[in-house]
């Protein structure tokens, strides 16, 4: 049984090799040749100030590469104000001898044999995948002439967001806008290093938006960020969360891909009151009626065939990123494990502490 750290799994995956994992994934779940797992959130209470308990699960099963991906959190999870506006905060409580962490795992088993492959955290793995799922988005929604790029939001989501956009597009300017200017000047300044790019921070979002050609969310906001004000002919919008939009902005769009529209949270929950619980759900204060999910295809449909990407020049789209697919772990996963096994990278603990000799 292979262990795998963060600083491994970064060395061993790249934004464009997570890509590429995902795509014969999706053909695979279009066609109706791999399984998911729906996300589940356990909520209860928490003893945290303002805080509350989330259990997060989700994972897929991909016969193709004889691998079952199994995704946990086990977090204290906070709603505090940024610029006047509610953000979804994870806390940093786990105890470890550097201080404060968050608990994450991916598991990886095989299908052949039942056995647990490996166990890695899922901190860049989530990063590395939400990235990616937005890339292949807009590959097939941004007009291939697109040059803007404005970047809503700094922070880490921000970092694969940007190199998948980059990846897939040629843009020639990325306009950065979030609430605190230290966060976007200093989230700039990384990026200058990494891209020959004009990667320039601004002082509105109105600024960021205004003429550029794709327009991407990557923010922990509750509320929408994606103005309908900007929603101009040949423009491309993306987000990572369902709070980042809401029904005005999608009912603006011509064309609108769902990153699952097969798959929305489940959320079960302890607590009596409980209006920031509804907020995480996939179909809560988002969706007023007016969004009818089935007339939307998912990124499945698209990558294999069943559905179509942009259409004109002129047309406005959005891909939504409504949830967090475990089946992305399975691919990505795969992947790193058969690049880690190849290049003798992490450590091997004896199968027998992950097994047993009675039949459960």
């Amino acid at each position: 049984m292979l262990v795998l750290t963060n600083d491994e799994v970064a060395r061993l995956l790249g934004i464009e090799d997570c890509m590429a994992a995902l795509e014969p994934m999706y053909r695979d779940y279009a066609n109706g040749q791999a399984l998911l797992s729906p996300r589940v959130d356990n909520i209860a209470p928490a003893t945290h100030p303002g805080g509350y308990y989330g259990f997060k699960h989700m994972g897929g099963t991909w016969p193709a590469r004889s691998i079952q991906a199994l995704r946990i959190n086990s977090d204290v999870v906070t709603h505090p104000l940024v610029a006047g506006k509610p953000r979804r905060v994870k806390q940093p409580l786990a105890p470890s001898s550097t201080g404060g962490r968050w608990v994450g795992l991916v598991l990886l088993f095989s299908t052949e044999t039942g056995a647990l492959l490996a166990m890695f955290p899922d901190g860049v793995m989530q990063n590395l995948r939400v990235g990616a799922t937005s890339g292949l988005g807009l590959k097939h929604l941004a007009r291939e002439d697109a040059k803007v790029l404005a970047l809503i939001g700094s922070g880490w989501q921000a970092v694969t967001q940007l190199s998948a956009a980059l990846a897939v597009r040629r843009f020639r300017e990325v306009r950065v806008y979030s609430p605190r200017r230290e966060t976007r000047e200093a989230f700039v300044a990384e990026q200058r290093k990494l891209y020959k790019v004009d990667i320039r921070a601004v002082d509105s979002a109105d600024a960021a938006a205004d003429g550029a050609d794709v327009i991407a969310a990557s923010t922990s906001s509750m509320v929408r960020v994606i103005e309908p004000k900007w929603l101009k002919p040949g423009v491309h919008v993306s987000c990572i969360k369902t709070q980042e939009v809401d029904p005005e902005v999608l009912n603006r769009c011509d064309r609108v891909i769902f990153s699952n529209r097969r798959q929305s949270k489940h959320i079960d929950h302890v607590m009596k009151d409980t209006p920031h619980v509804q907020s995480e759900s996939s179909r809560g204060w988002w969706n007023d009626g007016s969004i009818k999910m089935d007339r939307f295809p998912d990124l499945a449909d698209v990558l294999a065939g069943q559905a179509q990407g942009r259409q004109s020049a002129k047309e406005i789209t959005c891909f939504m990123n409504n949830v967090g697919t475990g089946l992305q772990f399975a691919a990505a996963g795969a992947y790193v494990l058969k690049k880690a096994r190849a290049e003798r990278v992490g450590t091997e603990l004896p199968d027998d502490w992950f097994c047993e000799d009675v039949h459960p």
